[in-house]
């Protein structure tokens, strides 16, 4: 009976790791969409900021 507690335990143990990569591996991918969009945001911001001013 112990040895399948350690069994179980270790495949949990194992199961949770995967868990956790899986989970900080979207959150990765989420952070590198919205940093994406944000520099889009600011090149775009920045290409309005010099058109309004070559305009005057």
């Amino acid at each position: 009976m112990d040895k399948s507690i350690g069994i179980l335990d270790k495949d949990y143990t194992l199961w949770v790791n995967e868990l956790v990569k899986r989970y900080r591996g979207s959150q990765i991918k989420a952070a590198i969409k919205v940093n994406k969009e944000l520099l889009r945001y600011y090149w775009e911001l920045g290409k309005d900021i010099e058109e309004k001013t070559s305009r005057q």
